[in-house]
């Protein structure tokens, strides 16, 4: 109980200072040292694996891809608002059937044209 005592006494008789906490960022855009430019350049340089085959496609590549895309985006857009029309949709890279005929479920097979490997999706329908 004494060495309690005496240890609280002691740590309430210890002068105490404090000072202010500065926030420093480290990017140099924000404010940071300019010396970290580089360094975290290189950094992010290193991070990336984004790759720049889009823009050595040719044209009419790029074209088929943004059809692709289209035509992706027209389906799932169509499906998701439940006006959509049956059938069989080819990219060119996959076939994407779509099947009406479970009245609660609509279906989606996807099918790599390359691989022969199906994806198959069940969405319940939605009634508003």
């Amino acid at each position: 109980m004494k060495k309690e005592l005496l240890l609280t006494l002691t740590c309430l008789s210890l002068p105490l200072s404090a000072t202010q906490i500065t926030y420093t960022p480290v990017n140099p855009s924000f404010g940071g040292n300019a010396l970290n430019g580089t360094f975290l350049l290189s950094k992010a340089q290193s991070q990336n694996d984004h790759t720049e085959d889009y823009e050595e496609a040719s044209f009419v590549e790029q074209f088929q891809d943004a059809l692709e895309r289209n035509l992706l985006y027209s389906l799932t857009s169509d499906i998701a608002n439940g006006d959509f029309a049956s059938g069989t949709y080819n990219t060119g890279e996959y076939i994407v059937q779509v099947i009406d005929t479970d009245p609660a479920n609509v279906v989606v097979q996807i099918t790599d044209i390359a691989t022969g490997e199906m994806t198959e999706i069940i969405m319940p329908r939605i009634t508003l």
